[in-house]
């Protein structure tokens, strides 16, 4: 069974991925994703969580804009937001609106933690998930902190 079969309802609109887009990806990048991220990436892959109910993006990371993010190319070349991001402890791939977002950080195969600069939102991305999935705002707490 699918680690993140629980978002699989009309709220959330994702874009499936094939396993190559997902490989040519890390390979431009020079690196695998957290395993997570990737895992996420082969079994949903990328899109908008909970679109009805939030005027925020709540935008899951395409792997184009995920690779323009990393290597600050293309759109991301002259983006003064991503000067606060540690790109050495987290991987982007969560934009909640324009110049805010999460990271996934690498950790074990089982849990990657996800992060909004230095506050931990959550100890693995499937956590992550099912508590977005209960309450879209439910990180706006943590980040004011």
């Amino acid at each position: 069974m699918s680690v993140f079969h629980s978002l699989h309802h009309e709220r959330h609109k994702f874009f499936p991925l094939k396993v190559k887009e997902i490989e040519a990806a890390e390979q431009r990048l020079g690196t695998e994703f957290p395993a997570e991220l990737r895992q996420f990436y082969v079994e949903i892959g990328y899109g908008l969580a909970n679109r009805d109910v939030t005027t925020a993006f709540q935008r899951i990371i395409d792997l184009k804009s995920a690779v323009g993010l990393r290597l600050l190319e293309d759109f991301y070349e002259h983006d003064l937001d991503l000067d606060m991001y540690d790109k050495r402890e987290g991987f982007i791939f969560f934009e909640v609106v324009e110049g805010l977002y999460f990271e996934v950080r690498w950790g074990t195969p089982d849990a990657s933690p996800v992060y909004f600069m230095d506050t931990c939102i959550s100890d693995s991305l499937q956590g992550f998930f099912e508590q977005l999935d209960k309450d879209a705002h439910f990180y706006e707490k943590l980040v004011e902190e």
